[in-house]
C-alpha cells in the first residue's frame, strides 16, 4: 500500500468527518469561483461592448467613477475633440438603468446618436432601425425581448412615454443583448437631460498611431479641463461596480482561505489526537518521522483538494444560475478559464497545507513509547 493509498484509506475511516470538512472548503471555494467570475466578467461584458462598437478612445469626466458616468453637456466638448488631428467622428452616449415594466426587472437604455458608427456591429433580426433623430421607437436585445416579453410591433412604456418596438437586435455583447437601443436625442428628451451624454465615443482614423492615441489624450487634458480620454478597459476598470466586485471578490478569498485552513487544521488536529497510537505504532515499527508528516500533509491535501474541485463545480453552478436569473439576465457574464480552474486548485493545496503544518509537526515529534501508552 502506498502512503497516499494509506492517507485515503484513514479518511475514509472517518468519512463522515471527511465529508464535514470537504463541504465546508467546497462552499468556501464555491464563492470564491462565483464572485470572482462574476465581478470578471461585468468587466469583460462591459470592454466587450465598448470594443465591439470599434470605439477607440471615450472622453468622460475626470472624477466619473459610477457604473454609467456622470452626464455632462456634449457640444463644446465634442467641437474641440472634432478638431483634433485623427478624429474620425466624435459621436454621444447616454446610458440610464430604467423600468419599462410593473412585472420585468430594470432594463439598460441606451441612446446612440442616429447613424452614427455605433450601429454598425449589431445584427438586425428582425423590423428596422431608426429611420428619424426623433422616432418614437425603441429596437431591443434578444435577452431584453425574452424577459420582457416583447415582441417587434409591440409597445413599451419608457419614463411615461410609449414607445414602438420597431426592431430586434442582436449583438455579440451581452450587455447589449440585455438592453434597449433608441435614438440619442429620444433618450436626451425622455430623461430630461437635453445635449447631455455619460461619454463621447472617438473613432479613429486608420493611419492613427500610439503615439498619436497618446497625443490625442494628453492634448483633452490640456485642453478640456475636467476631462479624460481613456480606452474602454481603462474606463472600465475605474468603475466603481466593478472595483467593489474585485474588492467583494478578494476579501472572499481572503475569509474562504482562514476558514477553509481552520477546518482542516482541527479535522487534522482531532484525527491526530484520536489515532496517537496508531501513530506510536508505526514509530515504533521503523517509520521514519519524515514519513508521518508526509502522511498527514497526504491527508490534509486530499481534502482540500477534492473539496477544492467540488467546490468549483458548485461555484460555476452558482454563478450560471445567477446569470438566468431575471434580474441579472443581459446585465453579467461570468468568466470561467482553465488557468483560473487551476489557480483555485493550488489555493485549495495551499490550503491543505497550511491546515496541516501543525498537526503534521505534532504527529512526527511523538515519542513511540509515549503514545503507545496513550488512553
Amino acid at each position: 500500500m502506498t502512503l497516499l493509498e494509506f492517507a485515503i484509506s484513514n479518511l475514509r475511516r472517518r468519512a463522515a468527518r471527511s465529508g464535514l470538512t470537504m463541504s465546508a472548503i467546497a462552499l468556501g471555494i464555491a464563492a470564491v469561483v462565483a464572485l470572482t467570475s462574476i465581478a470578471w466578467g461585468f468587466e469583460a461584458s462591459w470592454q466587450k461592448a465598448n470594443d465591439a462598437r470599434g470605439t477607440d478612445l471615450i472622453v468622460t469626466r475626470v472624477a466619473s467613477e459610477n457604473t454609467m458616468p456622470t452626464p455632462f453637456r456634449e457640444e463644446r466638448v465634442r467641437q474641440v475633440l472634432a478638431a483634433m488631428p485623427h478624429v474620425h467622428e466624435v459621436v454621444g452616449l447616454l446610458s440610464e438603468m430604467l423600468t419599462v415594466s410593473e412585472d420585468a426587472p430594470p432594463v439598460f437604455v441606451f441612446g446612440w446618436v442616429y447613424g452614427s458608427y455605433l450601429w454598425d456591429h449589431l445584427k438586425l433580426q428582425q423590423g428596422h432601425w431608426p429611420r428619424e433623430p426623433m422616432e418614437d421607437g425603441v429596437v431591443i436585445g434578444s435577452i431584453a425581448a425574452e424577459t420582457l416579453h416583447k415582441k417587434v410591433g409591440d409597445f413599451i412604456e419608457i419614463e411615461g412615454k410609449r414607445f414602438a418596438v420597431i426592431g430586434l437586435f442582436e449583438s455579440s455583447a451581452v450587455v447589449e443583448n440585455g438592453a434597449l437601443i433608441m435614438t440619442l436625442d429620444q433618450a436626451q428628451l425622455i430623461t430630461d437631460k437635453p445635449g447631455k451624454v455619460n461619454v463621447l465615443n472617438i473613432k479613429l482614423d486608420t493611419t492613427a498611431s500610439e503615439a498619436e492615441v497618446q497625443a490625442i489624450k494628453e492634448r483633452v487634458k490640456r485642453e478640456l479641463p475636467g476631462y479624460v480620454a481613456i480606452t474602454s478597459g481603462e474606463l472600465v476598470r475605474k468603475n466603481a461596480v466593478v472595483r467593489i466586485s474585485k474588492a467583494m471578490s478578494n476579501a472572499t478569498i481572503l475569509i474562504a482561505g482562514l476558514v477553509g485552513a481552520l477546518v482542516v487544521f482541527n479535522t487534522m488536529l482531532m484525527s491526530i489526537n484520536e489515532r496517537t497510537k496508531e501513530i506510536g505504532i508505526l514509530l515504533a515499527l521503523g517509520w521514519q518521522r519524515a514519513t508521518v508528516m508526509k502522511l498527514v500533509f497526504s491527508e490534509a491535501v486530499v481534502l482540500s483538494l477534492l473539496g477544492g474541485a467540488a467546490g468549483i463545480l458548485v461555484g460555476i453552478g452558482i454563478a450560471w444560475g445567477l446569470e438566468h436569473v431575471e434580474l441579472m439576465r443581459g446585465k453579467i457574464d461570468p468568466v470561467f478559464s482553465v488557468p483560473f480552474c487551476f489557480a483555485v486548485l493550488g489555493l485549495s493545496v495551499l490550503l491543505g497545507i497550511c491546515g496541516g503544518i501543525y498537526p503534521a509537526l505534532k504527529a512526527a515529534r511523538m515519542q513511540p513509547s509515549a503514545a503507545l501508552r496513550y488512553e
